[in-house]
């Protein structure tokens, strides 16, 4: 189902204050998968105390690090969500294409900037006008649904045609950067604009770190929106640090491909695979509206947050340790579907 109002900013993972009191469990005794994020975040180190007393005066050593782990000029700014929030502001489309299930921040934001919307189920479907602009998660957040770098690069190419804009978001594309349109090995096309975010990968999320890619007046009208200082000098400097740590990159991606595929297997014992979507960051169940709402509620009532999309009679369930796998199977084990 889908609201075309939404007057009210959309729910999020993470909630685990407000479960705790509504399932009377104390917070500490809480698992949390219901976030998306690496589980076993890059280890930050100490940080100079300059790094706390000083303004950042630029962000080039941090953009330089960005763009060698991304493969392009990209723009810092504080976590992509503030670039779904401004980016209604700077493209002045009055036709929006969206994702029928998808990240509810961007409808909520172009809803704010009186935009007209459409919802389309797969790229294949969007008729674009003159003008018109697209946005396309890759991977899906929470359906999982990927699109190809060839797909993109079509419609992106149709758009830059009609003077529109593709906005794609790639919050969850780190652990597989090989499907990164930012890896395409030719020019990119001008309507496109990426969206990166640190906070998933890099189990970060409370930095407050991301990066938009697009064309130069893109960036300058989004740089003269961010104004002085708006990423901090705390996170630029881990930001840059945990960007130039390729060892980590490589264990990470490999502990993400496997906690996925454990998941995954333990989910299947629930849910006959036609189901179940997967990235490397998190599992979406689809499932009946009746047996979403118990099974998040049994997960619950065992102190286990998982996140429930009752539009769309969703459950998605975040990576975990081998512990919160374990605690995860007892739940699931008494479940009753």
């Amino acid at each position: 189902m889908i609201d075309r109002n939404m007057k009210t900013p959309p729910q999020h993972g993470g909630r685990l204050q407000a479960a705790a009191e509504q399932f009377n469990i104390p917070l500490s005794d809480w698992l949390d998968l219901s976030t998306g994020i690496n589980p076993v975040n890059w280890n930050v180190p100490s940080i100079p105390q300059q790094i706390w007393q000083r303004l950042p005066e630029r962000y080039e050593q941090l953009e330089a690090a960005a763009a060698q782990y991304y493969g392009a000029q990209v723009l810092a700014i504080p976590g992509s969500q503030w670039a779904i929030q401004n980016l209604p502001t700077v493209l002045k489309a009055e036709r929006v294409w969206l994702p029928k299930e998808a990240y509810e921040e961007h409808q909520y934001w172009w809803l704010r900037h009186q935009r007209n919307l459409c919802f389309y189920e797969s790229l294949a479907a969007i008729t674009p006008n003159q003008y018109d602009a697209v946005v396309c998660i890759n991977p899906n957040n929470p359906t999982g649904n990927t699109e190809s770098v060839a797909d993109i690069i079509e419609l992106a190419d149709r758009l830059q045609s009609l003077q529109g804009y593709l906005i794609l978001d790639e919050a969850f594309m780190d652990p597989t950067p090989e499907h990164s349109v930012l890896c395409y090995d030719q020019e990119l096309p001008a309507s496109l604009i990426v969206l990166r975010s640190l906070g998933k990968f890099f189990g970060l999320a409370g930095l407050r770190l991301g990066f938009v890619y697009g064309g130069e007046s893109i960036r300058e009208h989004l740089q003269r929106q961010l104004g002085p200082w708006a990423v901090s000098h705390p996170a630029a400097y881990i930001g840059e640090l945990a960007l130039r740590d390729t060892n980590w990159h490589c264990y990470a991606r490999t502990q993400l491909k496997e906690q996925s595929n454990q998941l995954q297997r333990l989910l299947l014992q629930i849910v006959p695979a036609n189901n179940l979507r997967s990235t490397h960051l998190f599992c979406t169940l689809r499932l009946t509206e009746s047996k979403a709402d118990s099974l998040y509620n049994h997960c619950a009532r065992h102190g286990i947050l998982v996140r429930h999309f009752p539009q769309w009679a969703k459950i998605r369930v975040g990576l975990t340790t081998k512990n919160g796998m374990e605690r995860l199977q007892s739940a699931l084990q008494c479940w009753e579907t």
